[in-house]
């Protein structure tokens, strides 16, 4: 019994970590990307309106600074866009890759469930002989030996 709790156990920390999985990377994953993409877009928009200010001063002829941020305010956001276009991609192929890895896993839960109360029940069949045997009284053996002179020559 303790074999079979255990295994049930194990099996169903498996499916709970595959669900958490799916959740996180569906859910949780994909909504903190898309909420990066929005601030850094923000950003973005804040460094061109930076060097727009910059280029209307009259007192400023380098905007070397702002057009750096903006670059860089960029190439942010093209990386964070990059991760929010991979996690989708992840969610949606994630119970393609996992289903198949996860069968054996299913065949296993099923003969725990068919199997094992059999194999359980012989044990215990056995384990009763055992002890039935191992109970009576070891009954004499008789063993017939000739004598070297009744043996024909």
């Amino acid at each position: 019994m303790r074999y079979r709790e255990r295994t049930n156990q194990a099996l169903e920390d498996v499916s709970g970590e595959v669900k958490r999985t799916r959740e996180w990377l569906t859910f949780e994953k994909r909504t903190a990307w898309q909420g990066e993409v929005r601030r850094r877009q923000r950003r973005v928009d804040q460094a061109l309106a930076e060097l727009a200010t910059s280029k209307l001063s009259v007192m400023k002829d380098d905007h070397s600074a702002q057009e750096l941020e903006v670059k860089k305010a960029r190439r942010a956001l093209a990386e964070a866009e990059e991760k929010l276009r991979l996690t989708k991609k992840w969610a949606r192929d994630f119970d393609s890759i996992v289903e198949p890895a996860s069968r054996p896993l299913d065949s296993l839960r099923e003969r725990i469930a068919s199997e094992l109360p059999k194999a359980i029940g012989s044990l215990d069949a056995m384990i009763r002989l055992l002890g039935d045997y191992a109970g009576r009284e070891a009954a004499p053996v008789r063993v017939e030996t000739k004598r070297p002179e009744e043996e024909a020559p």
